[in-house]
């Protein structure tokens, strides 16, 4: 009977529950771990959103800014105000009784190669 006993199969089941545990703890820890990535993954998405905002809204303030700036320059720059204050503060005035005219007759290559031979 010793001798049955010990050619008798032995169950199998025994050494599949020994690494189905080892399979279960392994699951877990893939579980735990992703559920740890996708925690870090979504405080990123609101980090950057945040960021993303933020940017937003200076880029805004700064056109907004521009226009402000530009308006300034228009209005700073007008023809009327330049005149009027060309005549107020600078004493500056429009006398056209100074002018000259000067004509300039246009010159032929034949001539123009003669100055040159001259100026040679």
């Amino acid at each position: 009977m010793a001798r049955e006993l010990k050619e008798s199969p032995k169950p199998t089941h025994l050494k599949v529950n020994k690494w189905r545990g080892l399979f279960l703890f392994i699951l877990v820890l893939l579980v735990v771990g992703s559920l740890v990535a996708i925690s870090n993954v979504e405080h990123q998405v609101r980090a950057l959103e945040s960021q993303y905002y933020q940017s937003l809204k200076q880029a805004l303030k700064a056109n907004e800014e521009w226009g402000k700036l530009r308006l300034e320059k228009e209005h700073l720059t007008a023809p009327a105000r330049v005149e009027h204050i060309a005549k107020t503060e600078l004493n500056m005035t429009l006398d056209k009784s100074n002018y000259q005219t000067i004509y300039l007759m246009p010159v032929s290559r034949e001539s123009s190669r003669a100055q040159e031979r001259k100026g040679e």
